[in-house]
């Protein structure tokens, strides 16, 4: 990632880092189905997440006109931190996979309440301070205690969450009709460290097993953040794995997870291969199939060497070729994230 385009990333976490444009529908939800909202939000938004799946079929099936979606490995959980509020989130975004970088600015802390007078709840979401002290906040429990909102009083926009039949959807609202000025559903402001015009049109869609993420923004109508084809990263829920691989360089117990995370081997001759697993959605005769697939690969070429396949979520995988060897067993704990510190 560039320093510049970190930077931008940057004026994202402002005030608020996850903006949405998408008008409110036109029925109002009362006390009970809020509060299944937020059970709901509490049991869904938690999780790893990962969006090769996406990727993966962009390269192999139909890439966009626009080229394809960035590759995000985007960590939720749910955290004590009555400092902060009653039900606290933390979530951070790792490019390039789980062993990637964390995307500067996207460490935030989100703070959900109920809002009867809006019919929603309203998910507040601000960076934390000193973010660097917090990354991988998750992994960190003795730390929740301590982590605080950057500026909570400087909050421009509400994040409101409602139901949709069997997902939910997050859609901003400014907090004032000053900062409602394109219409409904919509966020701007005047930033205070740049002087310049924020804008956000964006939507979130979850359901227990996907996230569906359209956010665009823009500083000074520079669009910094987003597409401009305005099309979803879409993320899907990740699973552990537990390997065995064998190859040259011997045997080694890895923790791996489902959704695109790729491991090198090596063959007897010194071939440097890829090993993936991989649960996504595979063309088949009825359009798309649901599939886990553990494929090595050539390094350079892309070439599958050799695959298997299973059922998704399946307890058991395992392939062989050419000298390696890995089995995988579906496990209870992702591998920790890399320390960046």
């Amino acid at each position: 990632m560039t320093k510049r385009r970190a930077a931008l990333f940057a004026l994202l976490s402002l005030p608020f880092i996850l903006h949405s444009a998408i008008a409110a529908p036109g029925y109002e939800q009362d006390r009970k189905q809020l509060e299944s909202v937020l059970n709901d939000l509490i049991a869904w938004f938690p999780g790893v997440w990962d969006s090769y799946p996406q990727v993966h079929y962009e390269r192999t099936v139909a890439m966009p006109k626009a080229g394809e979606h960035e590759h995000w490995h985007r960590t939720f959980a749910r955290i004590n931190a009555p400092q902060v509020g009653d039900v606290v989130f933390y979530g951070q975004i790792n490019v390039d996979g789980r062993d990637g970088p964390i995307i500067s600015g996207s460490q935030v802390l989100y703070k959900a309440v109920i809002d009867e007078k809006l019919g929603a709840v309203n998910l507040f979401g601000q960076g934390p301070l000193d973010p660097e002290k917090y990354e991988n906040l998750h992994e960190r429990p003795e730390l929740w205690g301590q982590v605080q909102m950057r500026e909570p009083g400087a909050l421009n926009c509400d994040w409101l969450w409602r139901r949709d039949g069997a997902q939910l959807f997050g859609v901003l609202q400014g907090n004032t009709k000053e900062k409602q000025k394109y219409g409904p559903g919509t966020c701007s402001f005047i930033s205070k460290r740049s002087d310049a015009e924020f804008r956000a049109d964006a939507e979130w869609v979850l359901t227990p097993d996907q996230l569906w993420l359209y956010d665009n923004n823009w500083m000074a109508d520079m669009l910094f953040l987003g597409r401009e084809d305005q099309t979803h990263i879409k993320l899907y829920r990740a699973a552990p794995y537990d390997c065995r691989v064998k190859d040259a360089g011997g045997a080694r117990e890895l923790k791996i997870h489902d959704r695109g995370h790729k491991t090198k081997v090596t063959t007897k001759s010194g071939q440097a291969l890829e090993l993936m697993l991989l649960r996504a959605e595979y063309p088949a005769a009825s359009g798309v199939e649901d599939r886990l697939h553990l494929t090595i690969s050539d390094t350079a070429t892309k070439k599958t060497i050799a695959t298997r396949q299973a059922a998704p979520l399946a307890p058991k995988i395992s392939v062989r070729d050419g000298g390696i060897e890995a089995s995988c067993k579906l496990g209870q704990t992702f591998a920790a994230l890399p320390k960046t510190q």
